[in-house]
């Protein structure tokens, strides 16, 4: 019994360490553009940044972000989906369509 338990703990921290902190995504957005804030907070499975580009302009340049607000998702570092916000700088997606790419993203380790 207490092997299967142990079992259990580490099949739970290897499906954590695959799974979650692999995978980030970053909210981009401008102290002037603040009513198109998106809340990325309750996205689940993930590790989670705002930036203030004006307050971080080598990330602006390394991300080259381009539109505010910009919100990319990465796996172990690599940019796997980015939306960018519009001419009148709102973001065209939901709270769920990004959880669904994160979703994916975590499912195709398992493939």
């Amino acid at each position: 019994m207490k092997n299967l338990f142990l079992i259990l703990i580490a099949f739970l921290f290897f499906f954590y360490g695959v799974c979650y902190s692999q995978v980030s995504v970053i909210h981009f957005n401008s102290e002037w553009n603040a009513d198109n804030n998106f809340d990325i907070s309750v996205l689940k499975d993930c590790d989670t940044t705002n930036v203030i580009i004006c307050d971080n302009e080598d990330l602006k340049e390394k991300y080259k972000i381009i539109a505010v607000p910009t919100i990319i998702i990465f796996d172990e570092g690599d940019e796997v989906v980015r939306f960018e916000g519009n001419i009148m700088m709102v973001i065209k997606v939901t709270k769920k369509e990004l959880q669904k790419e994160i979703d994916k993203v975590i499912m195709a380790k398992f493939q």
